[in-house]
């Protein structure tokens, strides 16, 4: 707990020099940070659901036999 106390003390500093637009563009970059992670997170997650779905389709087909494959 002491380290994230520590990065946000000193972001706290480095932030208070800063002029308002300076400030907000910070800001603009801390959305971006959380955007790009969700991104990743649904990209990957996305992924994932396109491959059970088509391995499903091979599990589940009485058509196919998987030790002809």
């Amino acid at each position: 707990m002491a380290i994230v106390h520590n990065s946000q003390t000193t972001i706290i500093k480095h932030i208070e020099g800063l002029t308002p637009d300076m400030v907000q563009e910070v800001i603009d970059f801390i959305d971006f940070l959380k955007t790009k992670k969700t991104d990743k997170m649904n990209s990957d997650t996305g992924g994932l659901l396109l491959q059970q779905e088509g391995l499903r389709r091979i599990w589940e087909s009485d058509s196919e036999d998987l030790y002809e494959l």
